[in-house]
């Protein structure tokens, strides 16, 4: 046999993960609110920092978590090629785009995890600004603030899930409007 079957059951788990990271991520209030800015840009990082999540919690040392983590990638890889070619990116241009998104994919996971298991709030702001608002010239410190405290609060919430049963129902990220809302 040529090509593996592809395990259902990973397939299920990774796209569901997948999902929900992208629905997150479309949070209108990270834009609408925090200011996110509502870009390409703005969203790639928005997804980064929700893989984040789960690429710090998914057991990646066992034959079930690598399998998934692996199926994740595959899952957001062909979506960043659909979205270029969505948005006019000429197929040769795509593979160049997609190498630059992997390099910026894999810099963004650095810096996150070098935060992965402090609550260092400094180091956190620094990177959101640095990540999340690249393009954006002043930020208003109290967008810094909330973002870092939904990441350091949903280090502690993303812990609690077994991310390897997860369904397109499961809620395994926090809900953003209980920072804005004590803003």
């Amino acid at each position: 046999m040529l090509f593996k079957k592809k395990n259902i059951e990973i397939l299920n788990i990774a796209n569901s993960i997948y999902n929900l990271i992208v629905k997150q991520s479309r949070t209108k209030e990270f834009y609408k609110n925090l200011a996110v800015p509502d870009t390409i840009d703005g969203r790639f990082e928005l997804i980064i920092l929700h893989f984040f999540f789960i690429d710090r919690v998914l057991n990646k040392n066992t034959k079930k978590g690598e399998l998934i983590y692996q199926e994740l990638l595959d899952i957001m890889y062909k979506d960043f090629d659909m979205s270029l070619r969505e948005m006019g990116v000429g197929d040769l241009s795509v593979g160049k785009k997609i190498y630059h998104m992997t390099e910026a994919f894999s810099g963004r996971l650095v810096a996150y995890r070098l935060f992965n298991n402090k609550k260092d709030k400094k180091t956190i702001k620094n990177t959101i600004r640095k990540n999340i608002y690249v393009t954006v010239n002043k930020v208003d410190n109290s967008y810094l603030d909330i973002i870092a405290e939904y990441i350091i609060d949903s280090f502690d919430y993303i812990n609690k899930n077994k991310i390897e049963n997860v369904s397109e129902n499961s809620a395994i990220f926090l809900n953003l409007n209980r920072y804005i809302i004590n803003k």
